[in-house]
């Protein structure tokens, strides 16, 4: 039964929001809406995602402790995660990242994983403070409510990261004390794996790497930021700074919902909802929205299958080898 409706449930939530997403729309003026964008401002958006996703690559390689990749490495894997991420259900890019991770750097995949999990606290509060800096009480009132709480829970996330950094040397020592009344292989690897992944988490909090990594961050989100303001132009939509980045925060921030890889339909829906209250026409905002969405597949999906070619003979995820 848990099987059976982690499988279907997403897909359900998809549909119902993709009929959310078209509902009331006039297929004849989305179709006159996605014909009359502007190509050079999709081509300079399209662009400009290439360079967000190159950025990312190279501020992975400082959500480490010490250098693991090469720059070519990093942005393979990436892609190739991202990718996953678009064509499985859950999220599996990630694990398939942290794999590809391990074996092409030698360390352990827990060590990976935690610089992934590393790597989305980061943008998420990154996000957060867009949000509550520049678009809080912008659009639907009940959705930036909601948005507020997704803003809190990052925060939360960090202090929790924080407080368990603080914590580390206490918690090993718990589970070092039970291993010691029962030693066993269990308690050896979930002690050895603690450990790990808790130092996998330190660089966020590390003297040297903090500030390249928020600087990379801030990078990473201004050129994702320009990206929705040329999607904007494109259908002749003068986004402020403010509903730039309301689009950015929500299509985001809606990706989270647990519905089909990729947030196909979710995004559609809640975004299109967003700018709607902007007061712009239904038809043209889900075009925004969809011109946006199929330019990540595009950049994703180009990259990430070429990498996941390269690597296929390497994805065997049930390898313990590197975990």
């Amino acid at each position: 039964m848990k099987s059976i409706l982690s499988r279907y449930i997403p897909w359900v939530i998809t549909i119902v929001a993709l009929y959310f997403a078209f509902k009331g729309i006039d297929p004849q003026t989305l179709k006159r809406s996605l014909l009359e964008a502007k190509l050079s401002s999709l081509v300079l958006a399209l662009i400009f995602t290439v360079f967000s996703y190159v950025f990312r690559a190279r501020r992975w390689q400082y959500l480490f402790s010490k250098p693991v990749f090469k720059f070519k490495q990093s942005l393979e894997i990436l892609f190739l995660g991202f990718f996953m991420n678009n064509v499985l259900p859950a999220r599996t890019g990630e694990i398939v990242r942290a794999h590809m991770g391990a074996k092409a750097s030698g360390e352990k995949r827990t060590l990976v994983l935690a610089s992934i999990a590393l790597e989305r606290l980061l943008d998420g509060i990154m996000l957060s403070a867009l949000f509550l800096l520049f678009a809080t009480r912008i659009g639907d009132e009940e959705l930036s409510t909601n948005m507020s709480y997704v803003a809190i829970l990052f925060a939360t996330a960090l202090l929790g990261v924080a407080v368990l950094l603080l914590s580390k040397n206490l918690i090993l020592g718990i589970i070092e004390k039970f291993h010691n009344r029962s030693p066993s292989k269990t308690s050896d690897y979930l002690l050895d794996r603690v450990e790990v992944f808790l130092n996998g988490l330190s660089p966020l909090f590390s003297l040297r790497n903090a500030p390249i990594l928020i600087f990379w961050s801030l990078v990473v989100w201004f050129i994702e930021l320009c990206v929705y303001l040329f999607v904007g132009n494109a259908f002749s939509v003068p986004l402020s700074l403010p509903y730039a980045v309301l689009f950015l925060v929500t299509v985001n921030f809606s990706s989270l919902i647990p519905a089909a890889p990729g947030g196909i339909g979710v995004i559609e829906a809640v975004t299109t909802t967003v700018l709607v209250s902007l007061g712009i026409e239904k038809e043209i905002a889900l075009a925004m929205v969809f011109s946006q969405h199929l330019i990540q597949y595009i950049v994703v999906g180009v990259p990430g299958a070429f990498a996941m070619l390269k690597f296929k003979p390497k994805l065997d995820v049930n390898e313990s080898s590197t975990a």
